[in-house]
């Protein structure tokens, strides 16, 4: 007797979810589109069933996975989409893509998106808090390739559709980021489970689809990551870097990406030479941003999370420093407090553990695994560990799963 397959029931219990909780129309439900995807769902689970051969068995798998990823993550986004900018700007969006979208115009009217204010935009609109003020009115936090990757985008959604959502660029990502992960994964059982997993999970979805930044930077990094498994050093550098320069949660992968190019190379004069593509490609795209203003990126892309500007992120979410402000160690959450002791104290010891480990199991699946375990405990340690970070580490430990071993680790 034949068996329904693993990802046939993931593939059903988490599109169902998701489809009831998300609006897959721009206008009123369309019951139409609720019986292409029941329909779709069905099908992926009689396919399990049916007496073919290998090859038909899989091309169908295949083609029922993917028409149902393009259908239920398709129409969600475009829904959004169409849905915000028939109803208003700040509507059915995240701060941070709306922030970004104001970011572009500035640049490109040659203002120095890292030290204007955001107030008389559409983000002063955006709803923060009932007595707070959003203190990314004051600062571009992330680094300068989350605007330039979109300009493209920006043109190009103008001239078709005569306007422009940040989630456009997200969408292309997130397919780029499928598309890798079908790539990398050989076994065909596992790429399938990897790519509803990737696709559906339900501690990433919802974010990417508020816009927010986490798949948008990690479709570089698992590029690079990618390249890194396939033995093209060097050429891994750029794709990491990119992601870096997209996103902070990227940087504390850095001591691991090093180590690893290390422990390959055997030789630090080599090493250096192989991470020169890296190096490279971050500061080509951050120092004209850092020259053209060396204070305001600073404050905007460092030190405002650090709470150590007069507009500074907020101690938020679930990590120590919400913890210390419950018993009254902490009065303020928009003053500073010295993390950073308490993340010396705890991830140097933390690092140094890890690293040693990792000269045991040297292989990129390790180095990702490392890399989530230390972002876990630096992100707990820091004034935020917010709801998409544990959603972004979901995401990091999946890929770790699903992640091929090396044959000469």
């Amino acid at each position: 007797m034949k068996n329904v397959k693993l990802d046939s029931v993931l593939l059903f219990a988490l599109v169902i979810p998701f489809i009831m909780g998300y609006r897959i129309g721009p206008e009123d439900t369309p019951f139409w589109l609720f019986g292409l995807i029941f329909l779709g769902l069905l099908s992926y689970i009689v396919v399990d069933l049916l007496n073919v051969n290998k090859s038909l068995f899989l091309k169908l798998k295949n083609l029922l996975l993917w028409g149902m990823i393009i259908v239920v993550i398709g129409s969600t986004f475009v829904s959004a989409i169409i849905t915000r900018h028939r109803t208003h700007p700040i509507d059915n969006i995240h701060d941070m893509p709306l922030q970004q979208e104001i970011a572009i115009r500035f640049l490109l009217d040659g203002k120095n998106p890292y030290e204007v204010s955001y107030f008389g935009t559409f983000l002063e609109q955006w709803h923060y808090s009932e007595k707070d003020v959003n203190p990314a009115l004051y600062h571009f936090v992330l680094p300068p390739f989350y605007i330039l990757f979109a300009i493209p985008f920006y043109f190009a959604s103008n001239f078709v559709f005569g306007f422009f959502d940040a989630r456009i660029p997200l969408l292309a990502l997130f397919l780029f980021m499928l598309i890798i992960a079908s790539i990398l994964v050989k076994d065909q059982d596992k790429k399938r489970l990897f790519l509803v997993l990737l696709a559906f999970n339900p501690a990433m979805l919802p974010y990417a689809l508020e816009g927010r930044s986490d798949t948008y930077m990690f479709a570089f990094l698992f590029f690079g990551l990618y390249l890194l498994h396939i033995k093209k050093y060097f050429a891994s550098g750029i794709p990491i870097a990119l992601a870096f320069a997209v996103k902070q949660s990227a940087w504390p992968i850095l001591p691991f990406y090093f180590a690893y190019l290390f422990f390959k190379e055997k030789n630090l004069k080599k090493t250096l030479i192989t991470i020169s593509s890296f190096a490279v490609s971050f500061i080509a795209v951050t120092i004209p941003f850092f020259l053209w203003n060396p204070k305001a990126f600073l404050d905007s892309a460092i030190f405002y999370l650090s709470g150590s500007t007069e507009h500074s992120y907020p101690i938020s979410g679930y990590g120590l420093g919400k913890l210390l402000e419950s018993f009254g160690f902490i009065k303020d959450v928009y003053v500073f407090y010295p993390f950073h002791i308490w993340q010396i104290i705890i991830c140097v010891p933390l690092l140094i553990f890890l690293v040693k480990y990792f000269k045991k199991h040297k292989d990129v699946k390790t180095l990702i695994l490392l890399y989530g375990i230390f972002l876990f405990v630096f992100w707990y340690l820091s004034r935020y560990f917010n709801n998409s970070h544990l959603g972004y580490l979901s995401l990091i430990f999946v890929t770790t799963y699903f992640f091929p071993e090396n044959t000469d680790a």
